[in-house]
Parts: structure tokens; sequence; C-alpha cells
């Protein structure tokens, strides 16, 4: 159905270079963006942590990030220069991968790093906030998906529920396997319903996995016509 997801098709660049993002984006009508930056944790950290934990007190683990990619650089500075490149090269339609929690002020994500340039769920949702303004500026669609914990299982098996404004976590959350992930991307680039839309992505319990031609656009007309909200808790 992508006949352009090829090896032949692929380009290297570099997010932050926006100069370097033109060649690949050139010729596509839509975009998948799934970069985000990495933590890495401080080895040092894990024992005082640990120590900590033994003696029934709270200890906070250090991270860093790989290849000294902030947040800042990569989820907002990055993903930015991804979507303004999208529309100037006339896509129709950008699917971003983000995260949960970010509607929660104290999201443990923020907590992880050293500096304002670290709080990765503030700056993922500053850039999805910069997405939708841009396509209410333009005509390119966009669609955001709010992944909850990730694991590396395979996928189409696990239970897959959509919510929005962070309500899934009121109930046990699974690790959804990225490949599920994945797949709804795929499935959005089809799916009207999914156009100008924002929602949360995650495993509960008493789900259905998702179907693998039209889970999405079916997961969706059960949720109704909801989209989150980006009142709460403003980046």
């Amino acid at each position: 159905a992508y006949p352009k997801l090829s090896p032949a098709n692929i380009v290297v660049a570099d997010i932050q270079n926006k100069s370097s993002l033109k060649g690949a984006f050139a010729g596509c009508s839509a975009a998948v963006v799934a970069t985000s930056a990495v933590p890495k944790l401080k080895a040092w950290s894990l024992l005082p942590f640990l120590l900590k934990k033994l003696i029934g007190k709270k200890g906070k683990l250090r991270f860093s990030w790989k290849g000294d990619g902030k947040p800042e650089q990569v989820d907002w500075e990055g993903q930015r220069n991804q979507f303004d490149c999208a529309v100037e090269e006339g896509l129709q339609q950008v699917v971003l991968v983000g995260t949960m929690t970010g509607t929660q002020k104290d999201s443990f994500l923020n907590s992880i790093g050293e500096g304002s340039g670290d709080q990765i769920v503030m700056w993922k949702r500053k850039a999805e906030v910069y997405l939708i303004d841009v396509c209410k500026k333009s005509k390119m669609k966009y669609t955001i998906i709010h992944a909850g914990g990730l694991s590396d299982l395979p996928g189409g098996k696990a239970p897959v529920k959509l919510g929005v404004d962070d309500k899934l976590r009121e109930v046990k959350n699974l690790r959804i396997p990225r490949a599920d992930i994945a797949k709804a991307c795929v499935q959005a680039l089809d799916c009207d319903l999914a156009k100008d839309r924002s929602f949360d992505m995650s495993s509960i319990a008493g789900a259905e996995p998702l179907d693998p031609s039209k889970g999405l656009e079916k997961l969706l007309r059960e949720m109704g016509d909801v989209t989150c909200d980006y009142s709460i808790n403003p980046p």
C-alpha cells in the first residue's frame, strides 16, 4: 500500500538542521513523526538510589540524554522543523507519536533530567500545540497519538483502548507494543476519523486487540467525537 517505504527511499537527515530535511519530505504526501529524546541512566546514581530504598527513604535516579539530544532540541525544535518542512512541501497529513501524562504538571517524565530543557513531556506538548496551529493555518491535517508505556512484544495481541486527557490512567494500564502504535500510525493515514484528532492509546485489560486493517477507525468510533483538550496544563 505504501511503495515509497523501501530502502531505496531512505533519507538520513538531522532534524535539528532544517535544510537537511528538505530531501526527506520532498515528494511525500504524509509523514509519521516519531522522533524523541531518549533518556540514559547515569550509572553512578543507581547505588545511592538503592541504598536509600533499603532504609525506607526516597531517592532519585539521574539521567542524561543519548547523543546529548535534550528534549528542548529534539522534541521541540526538531519536531517544529519537521512540521514546517511538511507544510512547505505540501504534505496532506502529519501523524505524530507523543506520550501520555501531558495533562499532569507533576509527570515523572518531566523530572528525570536536570534543567528546564529536560522536561520532555512539556516540550512534546508544546510541539503538539504548534502542529495544531500550523494545520489550522494551512490545508494540512494532523493526527496525534499519545502512547502509553511501550513494550517490544509482538503487535496484534495486546488489548488496546483509546482515550483523551490521560483518563485511561485512571485504570490499570498494561504496556502497549510498539508494533501496535506503528500500525495505528499507518492506519491513521487512511482514516478520516483520525484527521485533526489528538488521543491517548494504551493497553487496558478487557479491551480487544487492534484489528490489522480497520482497527483504529473502529476504536475512534467507539470513543466518540472527542479530542484532547490542550487548555489542560498548557505548555
